[in-house]
Order: C-alpha cells, then sequence, then structure tokens
C-alpha cells in the first residue's frame, strides 16, 4: 500500500520555490533601475537636441545663403543686412527662422589674430560676428566677412 503523501512521483515547483525565485528577480530589477533608470529616461535628450541644433543650423544656413545673394558691399547695405539679422538680446522669427541673437556686430583682430573688443566703434565693418542659439542653450558662431 502507499502513503497518501508520496513525493516520489510529484512534479512541479512548490509554493516556496517560486516565492523565492520572484523575490530574487525583484531584487535584481530594483538593482538593475538604480544603474539604468536615468539612463532609459534620458535616451531621448540625444534625439531633442540634435533636432534643436538642426533647426539652428537651418537658420544659419538660411542667413548665409542671403548673405551670399546680397553680397553687400557698401556699408549701408551692409548695415540693412545686419539689421534683418536682428539686435543682440532679442528673439527672432523670420524668414531665416527662429532663433535669439546673442551676438551680432562688427569685430576686428589684432596682429596675433585674437578678436579685439572694439572699444572706440572703429572696427573696420568688413567682419560681421552672429552668435545666435535655438531653442537650447548650445550658441552657434559664424562670422560673415564683406
Amino acid at each position: 500500500m502507499t502513503a497518501p503523501h508520496d513525493t516520489a512521483n510529484r512534479s512541479g515547483f512548490t509554493l516556496v520555490e517560486v516565492i523565492i525565485t520572484l523575490l530574487v528577480a525583484v531584487i535584481l530589477g530594483s538593482i538593475m533601475m538604480q544603474y539604468l533608470g536615468s539612463a532609459v529616461t534620458r535616451s531621448s535628450t540625444p534625439m531633442k537636441r540634435l533636432v534643436v541644433d538642426t533647426a539652428l543650423q537651418t537658420t544659419a544656413d538660411s542667413i548665409i545663403g542671403a548673405f551670399r545673394q546680397t553680397a553687400p558691399s557698401d556699408s549701408g547695405t551692409w548695415g540693412d543686412f545686419r539689421n534683418t539679422i536682428g539686435a543682440a538680446g532679442t528673439e527672432q522669427n523670420n524668414g531665416y527662422g527662429e532663433y535669439r541673437v546673442l551676438f551680432n556686430d562688427f569685430i576686428q583682430f589684432d596682429a596675433a589674430g585674437n578678436e579685439a573688443a572694439d572699444v572706440y566703434g572703429t572696427a573696420p565693418e568688413n567682419i560681421l560676428k552672429v552668435v545666435i542659439s535655438g531653442t537650447g542653450d548650445d550658441p552657434l558662431t559664424f562670422l560673415l566677412i564683406r
């Protein structure tokens, strides 16, 4: 006669084994979330920056393209073109695109090739430095040379 609780023929997992397996899985999952959590939540940041940087580069290309088309040669045309870019510290949304002007002024270089401050406003108006930024904080700088 066989005993009613014969365990030799049973197959499967016991309740204790299932609970221990789930507990180990939860502990490992929480450890992985501590290490990978911020990487998963910030994984879209590079793509957002790429979109902003691409839009800013497109705006700069539009400004440079307009500069090449108009090719300002006299001071009046050069000043008008500079004004279409916008004054420093202003938000612009025009034919060039949507951008913030951080710097828009004529510059000069010293004998060593370093940018020199034009404290007297006497810089020859042949190098226009433009610094713009988009919705992000990364600026884009370019020089327009007459």
